[in-house]
């Protein structure tokens, strides 16, 4: 029982910690590229193509909503993490399966990064789940 109670607790940390790393990746290092293509042309003369490329910051590029999303699903890894840390089954369940849903629906933006995160938090409930119904079925009769 204790081992399993070791395992969840670390799979907690670890899942916060990717949670808070990815936060901070997006917010401080993550890149967008972009390129521009620009076509010119006056009367009587050929066009002229201009092209361009480079990257800014995600953050000067990703609009609030985009930026609430990410903070929110980092929050919500977090507190999830929390609940099963502390063994609140009926609080970290439906967490995990909201992770996992946002992860899967936004998959190719942000859920790639969020992923192990969410993985991570299945494998924490389920081993806190494991951890309950192991009690519940090892409690002496009344």
């Amino acid at each position: 029982m204790k081992a399993l109670r070791t395992t969840y607790r670390i799979f907690a940390v670890a899942v916060t910690v990717w949670a808070l790393g990815v936060a901070v990746y997006f917010l401080f290092f993550a890149k967008v590229s972009f390129e521009s293509v620009t076509v010119s042309a006056s009367q009587g003369e050929s066009p002229v193509t201009t092209r361009s490329s480079g990257q800014a910051p995600w953050l000067s590029e990703a609009g609030p909503i985009s930026v609430v999303a990410m903070l929110t699903f980092s929050l919500l890894l977090a507190v999830g993490a929390a609940a099963a840390w502390r063994g609140t089954l009926p609080l970290a369940a439906p967490l995990t399966l909201l992770t996992l849903v946002a992860a899967y629906v936004t998959g190719f933006t942000i859920g790639g990064l969020y992923f192990p995160a969410a993985a991570g938090l299945i494998l924490c409930t389920t081993l806190l789940a494991i951890e309950k119904l192991s009690r519940r079925l090892s409690r002496p009769a009344a």
